[in-house]
C-alpha cells in the first residue's frame, strides 16, 4: 500500500522541478555590445567600441528586433557606415541567428546564449574574424 504513495509522491517531486530547467534563458532582452572587436584579413585588431562605434539590440518576446549598428568612420575605410537591427532573431539551443534587411556582419554570425549575453568569439565571416559580446 506504501508503493503507490512513494510513487506519486516521487512523480510530483519530478514534475515540481521540471519548471526550473537551469539551461532555459530567455532571448528577450536589451542587448548592448560591450566588446566589439574585428579582425581584417591580413591587419591587426579594429577595437569598434573604443573608436567611437556602438552595437544595441532589442529582442522582443515575439522574437523581433530593434536597435542600432554604427561604425566610425575611422574603422571603415573612411566612410560612417550606421544600419538598422530591424529584423526577428531565431533560437535553436543555445544558437542565436539574426534575420535582417540591413546587410552587415550582425546576421552572418552565429551567436552564443548565454543569461546575460549574446557573444560570437573569432567567428570569421567574408575574410574578416568576429569577436562580439552583447550583454542584456
Amino acid at each position: 500500500m506504501r508503493l503507490p504513495f512513494v510513487l506519486l509522491s516521487t512523480a510530483a517531486a519530478l514534475i515540481g522541478c521540471s519548471s526550473t530547467d537551469p539551461g532555459s534563458v530567455e532571448l528577450a532582452g536589451s542587448y548592448t555590445a560591450t566588446v566589439l572587436r574585428v579582425t581584417p584579413a591580413g591587419q591587426g585588431v579594429l577595437d569598434v567600441l573604443a573608436a567611437g562605434g556602438s552595437l544595441t539590440i532589442v529582442v522582443t518576446g515575439s522574437n523581433t528586433t530593434t536597435g542600432t549598428l554604427s561604425i566610425p568612420a575611422s574603422v571603415n575605410g573612411g566612410v560612417p557606415f550606421v544600419a538598422s537591427m530591424a529584423g526577428t532573431a531565431t533560437l535553436s539551443g543555445s544558437t542565436v541567428q539574426f534575420q535582417q534587411t540591413a546587410d552587415t556582419f550582425v546576421r552572418d554570425l552565429s551567436w552564443t546564449l548565454t543569461a546575460n549575453s549574446l557573444s560570437v568569439n573569432g567567428q570569421l565571416v567574408s575574410g574578416d574574424t568576429y569577436t562580439i559580446t552583447l550583454t542584456k
